[in-house]
């Protein structure tokens, strides 16, 4: 094994590999070769077994021709009236040795040797044409002595000499399956052979990759999980061993320089500890004095807010008081304007009630006019009934109460005139007092104007002022805020040193775990200076965070 701790593990495994196929490559070929030969001698067996039964089947077909003919002949011989359905099993089986014969041709030559198989279908042949078809022919033509001729001396020997070529042919076909099988069997042997030598050959470099890998991959990757674990416990001063130029012996120079490397941080660890150390407490000490004057810094503008809120919430009344007088003013302009309207309308009105009044006497004339004419038609009409005497009582009757309602409507109309006349004066009289109230209408609504038009200006002016105002208070909250945000920043870079404080601490403490080459344990000087006390917290209305996280500059 230690001729190859040089080779990569890649190169030695495909090695491995390579042989391995390259083993069962010529295994698989040979089992390929060997099934090649079982497949013909399978083939071979299967074509001689169907000769052979063909052959015999052929044979068969003979025997049942001449034994059914034997059997024609004697009922003939007995007197039996012979039609042709009797001799049709013997032709049956002729036919049936035909077909035999047919096949026996397809199938030859096959495995065996051609003199053999042709001196089987010549004699098969022959004892078909000249011996069985001749026999059948003489038995059906009645001819009984030509038939005991042909069935006693022509077909027999040709029987005998079939006979001997069907039995030589099945002793040859006998030997060759006895030596196919002979070939079948050796060929078998001779893979289980093979096969087993190659598994137990497998199995010997299964065997030789297991320790390779365990001498070359495995011990080494112990052996470095140990020296990682010895790392862990903090020791930097142990060696790596050496494990050739593998895969594994690559990672050893890696290894090594990684621990000097870690050595080297260390070292440089525990002396620049010390002086964060320091460091952090000096921070710590300058924070807390930039916290106490950040912190009345925010007193004072914390009391300033509180008064500019207090001027911004009085000014913020005021200016909604005036706010309000200048709607109410502009509220009694409006209703000024709508009193002038209302004014202007009765002045119409007025005007159009003189109008009606004047058209009412006009009229109230005209029925008066007409009442006296009526009145003179109802005397008219009282002195003609008068001359009429008896005969003109009844018409006098009527004129009389025409006079009478002519009178009526007379005097009527005279008051309506009168009353006309007094409601044109009136009205007159009001459209006077109309016409002078709508005067001071719009006396009062100039002088209504003019007060809203002064309380929009005061309005104006104390919302300017408000604004003004609310804008140093927002000011003054945003800068008592961002005073707020300094000491709280103040606060967490006091606290980030004191945590800083610890960190380096508990890094030295940390650091002081490992061991360098010298197997020595160093001793780093620990700060034991207490850290900063914690600025209190103001209680300042939360204000959002600067956006660069730093001091914010007005």
């Amino acid at each position: 094994m230690g001729m190859l701790k040089n080779f990569t593990i890649r190169a030695v495994m495909l090695t491995i590999l390579g042989l391995f196929c390259l083993l069962w490559s010529g295994v698989g070929l040979y089992s390929i070769h060997s099934l090649g030969a079982l497949s013909e001698g399978n083939e071979v067996d299967r074509h001689l077994v169907e000769q052979m039964t063909v052959l015999s089947k052929g044979n068969d077909q003979y025997f049942r021709v001449i034994t059914r003919l034997s059997r024609v002949m004697e009922g003939k011989a007995a007197g039996k009236a012979l039609t042709d359905e009797a001799y049709a099993p013997v032709q049956q089986a002729l036919d049936g040795m035909t077909q035999q014969l047919a096949r026996f041709k397809q199938l030859a030559p096959g495995p065996m040797s051609p003199d053999v198989v042709d001196g089987v279908i010549q004699t098969w042949q022959k004892l078909l044409d000249e011996g069985v078809t001749p026999q059948l022919q003489l038995a059906r033509q009645a001819s009984p002595d030509a038939y005991r001729q042909q069935a006693n001396n022509v077909t027999p020997p040709l029987s005998r000499a079939f006979g001997v070529s069907a039995e030589k042919f099945s002793q040859s076909a006998a030997q060759k399956l006895d030596t196919t099988r002979v070939e079948v069997d050796h060929l078998t042997a001779t893979t289980k052979t093979i096969i087993t030598i190659t598994v137990i050959i497998g199995l010997f470099i299964l065997l030789f990759t297991d320790r390779y890998l365990v001498a070359m991959l495995v011990r080494p990757l112990e052996s470095i999980r140990t020296h990682f674990a010895v790392i862990a416990t903090g020791d930097l001063s142990q060696p790596v061993s050496d494990f050739g130029r593998n895969c594994v012996g690559k990672l050893v120079p890696l290894l090594s320089a990684m621990q000097d490397s870690l050595r080297e941080a260390v070292s440089a660890i525990r002396s620049g500890t010390e002086n964060i150390s320091r460091g952090a407490a000096e921070i710590s000490a300058g924070n807390n004095d930039l916290s106490s004057r950040t912190e009345e810094q925010a007193a004072a503008l914390e009391q300033t807010a509180a008064s500019m809120e207090q001027l911004t919430a009085t000014v913020k009344f005021n200016a909604d008081n005036a706010r309000q007088a200048s709607l109410l003013a502009e509220t009694a302009t409006t209703t000024a304007q709508r009193g002038g309207q209302l004014v202007s309308e009765v002045v119409s009105t007025m005007d159009g009630i003189s109008g009606s009044s004047k058209k009412i006497a006009e009229i109230t004339n005209v029925i008066n006019g007409i009442a006296f004419q009526t009145n003179i038609l109802a005397l008219n009409a009282a002195v003609e009934a008068a001359r009429a005497g008896e005969q003109g009582r009844g018409f006098a009757v009527v004129a009389s109460e025409v006079r009478n309602l002519a009178q009526r409507s007379a005097n009527a109309a005279k008051e309506i005139a009168t009353l006309i006349e007094e409601s044109v004066q009136r009205v007159g009289k009001g459209a006077e007092l109309v016409s002078t109230t709508g005067g001071t209408m719009n006396n009062i609504l100039k002088s209504v104007q003019d007060v809203d038009a002064i309380m929009k200006q005061i309005a104006s002016a104390s919302e300017e002022q408000s604004k003004g105002i609310s804008q140093v208070g927002t000011a003054v909250t945003e800068m008592d805020s961002v005073t707020q945000q300094n000491a709280s920043l103040v606060e967490e870079v006091s606290a980030a040193a004191s945590a800083l404080a610890l960190q380096t601490e508990a890094l030295q403490a940390s650091v002081s775990k490992f061991r360098l080459s010298s197997d020595r344990k160093s001793s780093p000087t620990i700060s034991n200076k207490p850290a900063a006390p914690k600025a209190p917290v103001l209680s300042a209305p939360q204000a959002k965070p600067a956006e660069n996280g730093d001091w914010v500059t007005f």
